[in-house]
């Protein structure tokens, strides 16, 4: 059963047990909605961050009248076709918070003041309102008087609480859409096209500073307050628009905001030193705007190894998937084998005394005998299997739905195969290596980072036992 159906089920149940305490406070609250929500708003508003949405007329008014609304229906009988109707109201508010981008600890804090709200009012019903049969009296709150009180309060935080998983649910699912489409958007293309992009911006900068440098120099009455700054330009705009969808690893769009910052500063500088007539302090500035200028682009120059690295996800020496999508592909091997009962088994190995290659034969030999065993083990493993450069000469292996035993007997395989290999190294040089594995299989548990912890335990007992072995992870 989904988590959805288990809700449903739920607000049914709370609804049917509840009919009547239900409709009575509803009734109670009625008046005092409008307050309710201006409550919600005021506090709110204290958080920098909501402000500018909030402070909108347009949402203002449109979303104080649907809270209003939505606490209305809360407190209202409900049929199998009405809960429907409001289990999709709340995923849709869910789907909206997360396509506007709303911090969902700032709509739990929300929802915390309207409950804090209706909690106070319903309190001063129950505890201050004297009601006696008089023509005067309250009726909906002399009806409450005699209700149980804490039933009240338990009945609206149940209520509360299912609507807000409904909410939540809906809210985490949009964004996992969201980033998988992201994702999939800067693996496309941008990354193929790295080297071409990057060159293209650093034409646009260097073209930028060209036009600059003659607006400086030839226009007689400078006027600081209208200057080409670069944010306006094509490379500003680029960096605005495109830039995080470059990389989302390496911070490449925080760093040429920060160099655009600089360089527009030092144009105002510039700029200022031309208009003041300061000739000394203008062919200074303009020096200086011309290094930053010059830091920018080899900065840009830099970008294409790192990009093509972190967003393809792959090692740039071995060919193998770096760490960045490990957890992805974890998360998506426990789902499956939770779901399905698939097993699948973790091999982490260990180059044995790879620090002796650097010392002896160089970084050069190191990155030749890594190539080497990184071909070994993609000869040694089946296509629908993951390996991964986890660091160093670390290496880890995902093998999908395989077994303690025929893992092991995979481990030993490529343990055989390393230990008999001759690898190649410049100068025509040969030198034999081995490599210790650990190994841990999938026990059921939902955190995969467990069995990652197991291997990496099994990968240090058969170091600590002599290299060039295979262990079994032990039970944690």
């Amino acid at each position: 059963m989904s988590i959805k159906e288990i809700l449903s089920m739920k607000l049914q149940q709370l609804y049917e047990e509840n009919t009547e305490l239900l409709v009575e406070i509803g009734n109670l609250l009625e008046p005092e909605l409008a307050q309710i929500v201006d409550a919600f708003y005021v506090e709110l508003l204290e958080i920098p961050e909501i402000t500018p949405i909030l402070k909108n007329a347009i949402v203002e008014k449109n979303l104080k009248e649907s809270q209003k609304q939505w606490i209305h229906d809360f407190f209202k009988p409900r049929t199998a076709k009405d809960i429907k109707a409001l289990i999709e109201r709340q995923e849709r508010i869910g789907s909206i918070h997360a396509n506007i981008n709303i911090n969902l600890n700032y709509f739990t804090y929300g929802i915390g003041l309207m409950k804090r709200e209706i909690y106070l009012r319903i309190h001063q019903y129950f505890i201050t309102q004297e009601c006696q049969s008089d023509i005067n009296c309250n009726q909906a709150a002399y009806v409450l008087e005699h209700r149980n009180f804490t039933q009240a309060f338990l009945v609206v935080g149940q209520l509360f609480d299912v609507l807000v998983s409904l909410i939540s649910e809906a809210y985490f699912l949009n964004e996992m859409v969201h980033e998988t489409n992201e994702l999939s958007l800067k693996m496309k293309g941008m990354t193929q096209n790295t080297a071409i992009e990057c060159e293209r911006l650093r034409s646009l900068l260097l073209d930028w500073l060209r036009n600059t440098l003659t607006f400086l120099y030839q226009t007689p009455d400078i006027n600081v307050h209208q200057l080409p700054k670069l944010q306006y330009s094509g490379f500003g705009l680029w960096v605005i628009y495109k830039a995080d969808f470059l990389s989302h690893t390496v911070n490449i769009s925080a760093e040429l905001k920060k160099y655009i910052q600089e360089i527009d500063d030092a144009l105002f500088t510039a700029a200022n030193c031309r208009a003041d007539r300061n000739e000394t302090s203008f062919f200074d500035s303009v020096s200086e705007l011309n290094n930053t200028v010059s830091k920018a682009s080899w900065f840009i120059s830099t970008i294409v190894d790192q990009v093509i690295e972190l967003d393809t996800g792959m090692d740039s020496l071995t060919r193998l998937f770096n760490r960045r999508y490990l957890d992805t592909i974890l998360r998506r091997q426990t789902n499956i084998s939770m779901k399905q009962g698939f097993p699948y088994t973790i091999l982490m190995l260990d180059l044995d005394h790879f620090k002796q290659v650097n010392d002896t034969y160089g970084h050069d030999g190191g990155d030749a005998v890594l190539k080497q065993f990184s071909e070994l083990l993609m000869l040694s493993v089946r296509s629908s299997d993951f390996i991964f450069r986890y660091g160093g000469e670390e290496f880890l292996i995902v093998l999908s739905n395989v077994d303690s035993q025929e893992a092991l007997s995979i481990a030993e395989k490529i343990r055989y195969k390393c230990e008999t290999h001759m690898f190649m190294l410049p100068m025509n040089k040969q030198i034999n290596k081995t490599c210790s594995i650990g190994v841990a299989s999938y026990n059921g548990h939902p955190d995969y980072n467990r069995i990652i912890k197991k291997a990496d335990l099994a990968l240090y007992e058969a170091k600590n036992n002599g290299r060039n072995q295979v262990r079994f992870g032990v039970k944690m």
